[in-house]
């Protein structure tokens, strides 16, 4: 529409009469002439906004602290995040989130020695992979750089290429925090998604980023709650059992790893569900660690590890329940016998 075009607001002609009530007639012509440009404006505008927010998406750049995420959800949740299920599988939902054609760069960082990840799976999702070697020691021992190579490689990345246009950060905790803020200062979208329960209560993640995304919401991970008191014995019979088979072979012993590892096979429990049950356990000193010959193949050595074995009263605990069991199997037998 030309300048010529452009709608007019109808002039109002003032009868003789009403000359007086003109200054009225003006302000309504006013109004009247405003609200048409606003209704010829405004969905300019809106459509503006809309492109805006869309070109925001042109350019992603993904970055995946995977060390963290994997043994976070592998560990509390016995979730594998490149599990073949794809609506729950953390590569495919975030390809399918950003769009295949939009994103630009991602990438996944961890000491892919340690994990149990198919390499293979994540390269035929274009993932690329940044091996980052820890110490090569596990458990509390273990330490990793994956979380600064990350932040090391995303501003440089800022910096080189102009036109990413959406940082995206994938870590279990609040570790991000410092990057996202700075490449917020320099006018990225930034989106995190973590796992609220592992973030440190003082920290609003909202203000570090323009979207916060829940990772057991994300893919759809139930966070159960286990009753220890209800896994005490079928532990107990667990250790009882594993002290059987294997009390006089010298290539095994039942440290805190391997009893973590058992409880999750036998009881189905996570492995940070495992820790508190090793703790209750010995706080009720029903298991205590004592030395176990260990023979090291490799060096051809020696040495004495503490492995886990039941206490006296952890054997009388076992010993009470089938008892009980017994009792009540019993019971029931006589009051089928005594109906017939």
């Amino acid at each position: 529409m030309s300048d010529t075009e452009k709608p007019q607001a109808p002039v109002i002609q003032l009868p003789a009469s009403e000359q007086g009530n003109e200054q009225a007639i003006v302000e309504m012509q006013s109004f009247m002439s405003n609200a048409m440009q606003q209704s010829l404006v405004a969905p300019l505008f809106h459509g503006i906004e809309q492109f805006n927010e869309k070109s925001k998406y042109d350019n992603v750049a993904i970055f995946v602290d995977y060390d963290n995420v994997y043994w976070t959800l592998n560990k509390g949740y016995m979730h594998d995040p490149d599990c073949p299920e794809e609506s729950k599988n953390l590569f495919e939902k975030l390809t399918t989130t950003y769009n295949r054609n939009n994103i630009r760069v991602f990438k996944a960082y961890a000491d892919y020695e340690q994990i149990k990840s198919n390499l293979t799976s994540l390269q035929k999702k274009r993932i690329q992979i940044r091996h980052v070697y820890a110490n090569g020691k596990k458990e509390q021992g273990r330490k990793n750089s994956s979380d600064i190579e990350l932040c090391l490689d995303a501003i440089e990345l800022c910096n080189e290429n102009p036109n990413i246009s959406c940082f995206v950060f994938v870590t279990a905790d609040s570790d991000m925090i410092p990057i996202m803020s700075r490449l917020m200062y320099k006018g990225k979208r930034v989106e995190l998604y973590s796992i609220s329960s592992a973030t440190s209560k003082q920290f609003d993640m909202n203000r570090y980023a323009h979207r916060y995304v829940d990772l057991l919401d994300f893919l759809g991970i139930e966070a159960k709650a286990y009753d220890l008191d209800a896994l005490i014995e079928p532990a107990l019979r667990a250790i009882k059992g594993w002290t059987d088979k294997f009390e006089t072979d010298s290539s095994r012993f039942l440290g805190d790893p391997a009893l973590r590892d058992l409880f999750q096979k036998d009881l189905g429990i996570p492995q940070d569900t495992g820790s508190q049950l090793i703790e209750r356990l010995e706080v009720e000193k029903l298991i205590e660690k004592q030395p176990k010959e260990y023979y090291y193949r490799a060096t051809k050595q020696t040495s004495h590890k503490p492995s886990n074995k039941l206490t006296a009263d952890g054997l009388v605990k076992i010993s009470d329940s089938q008892v009980a069991a017994a009792e009540v199997t019993a019971g029931a037998s006589q009051a089928a016998s005594g109906k017939e």
